[in-house]
């Protein structure tokens, strides 16, 4: 059976308050760990995992995370930086035990899934969907050329790859790129939103 290897992110944040022998600064602990997961057979295989620590000076942002990431050659790392940041401010807000400065160690997996290429089949009306529908060229984007494809980290306006603009939130990823990771799940790979069938777009439309 034909096969196809995928590559996914994972992220767990977990936010605690400071030790009170540790420094008065935020401090991110990154646990990376690499995996590979055969689907015939269950088994999940540990490649490797380090860690690294990061302190950033302006408290925390999405770029500020991103770009500590890129600089440690992370993979996704604006997609990364964006989920992190987000489950920080949420513990933040939710938690009223925690008070900056504080202690965040986050575990990021890099899944490697081995996959019959069958097993892709649901995504296909998703993919036709998209390409009917929202499909740019990069001259299309030329007013926003600081704009970068989330996935692969490249802008729009260096490359001649398709783009495609998702029909609800609007981000907008390189058409290849963004048809691997629907592949595996139909969702944005930014803010996780669905991507709606035409007839259910169409009953969305007749309710409103």
């Amino acid at each position: 059976m034909e096969t196809e290897t995928s590559i996914t992110a994972e992220v767990a944040t977990l936010v605690s308050n400071l030790a009170r022998n540790m420094e008065s600064t935020n401090t991110v602990l990154f646990h990376v760990h690499e995996l590979i997961l055969e689907d015939e057979s269950g088994v999940a295989i540990h490649v490797g995992s380090y860690r690294v620590c990061y302190k950033p000076l302006h408290g925390f942002s999405a770029s500020s995370i991103s770009q500590f990431l890129h600089e440690q050659m992370v993979s996704h790392c604006p997609l990364l930086g964006e989920t992190i940041n987000d489950e920080i401010n949420h513990s933040l807000a939710t938690d009223v035990s925690l008070r900056e400065p504080v202690f965040v160690t986050v575990h990021i997996s890099f899944i490697q899934d081995m996959r019959r290429m069958d097993l892709k089949e649901p995504s296909t009306l998703v993919i036709r969907r998209l390409l009917k529908a929202q499909r740019l060229k990069p001259t299309d984007l030329k007013e926003k050329s600081d704009i970068q494809c989330s996935i692969c980290i490249e802008d729009f306006v260096d490359s001649t790859k398709n783009i495609i603009r998702m029909p609800q939130c609007k981000h907008m990823f390189h058409q290849d790129c963004l048809f691997m990771w629907l592949s595996r799940q139909n969702s944005c790979p930014l803010c996780r939103s669905t991507v709606p069938m035409e007839d259910q777009e169409a009953e969305h439309q007749r309710m409103n």
